[in-house]
């Protein structure tokens, strides 16, 4: 974890030391906590505790590894090159296996976005990034209608 610095490898943190290390307010920590993000373990008195190991795990989710950045970076890329009229071809990359695991992944988090939290980053959103947003969307739709095309094939077969 990168924010790690002048913690110890405790078993358990609080809250103050599980916010800083996720780079995160405490009120952010509460509101993930009330929705299952992460668990607390009560102290004594009102004081919370957090395992460290689910605040790596979490850090880690919240900060994807090199390697799933680049595939994200790539396919951002390609996004924007992109044109809707013909589809281009591209160079194959050297895992696209891994390639799709690790974009997968990333898209399978979409279960603990609320429409509400949807809601309020549009509403924080500039005008600017509407059409940006927009495509990029698209083109996540269309590649996740290819994958889900692709296996009723394989169902039915």
């Amino acid at each position: 974890m990168v924010n790690r610095a002048g913690g110890g490898n405790f078993a358990f943190v609080d809250a103050g030391e599980a916010a800083r290390r996720l780079g995160i307010d405490r009120v952010t920590l509460e509101r993930w906590v009330h929705e299952g993000r992460l668990k607390a373990h009560r102290g004594v008195g009102r004081d919370v505790f957090f395992r460290s190991a689910d605040v790596e795990a979490l850090y880690n989710e919240l900060h994807p590894t090199s390697e799933l950045a680049a595939a994200v970076a790539a396919d951002e890329h390609d996004t924007a090159s992109e044109s809707e009229a013909t589809t281009p071809t591209r160079k194959r990359q050297p895992d696209q296996q891994m390639r799709v695991y690790l974009r997968l992944q990333a898209d399978a988090k979409w279960y603990d976005i609320s429409e509400e939290d949807i809601q309020v980053w549009f509403q924080q959103l500039a005008p600017d990034g509407y059409e940006r947003n927009k495509r990029n969307a698209q083109h996540t739709i269309k590649k996740l209608q290819f994958l889900v095309s692709l296996i009723e094939q394989a169902q039915h077969r």
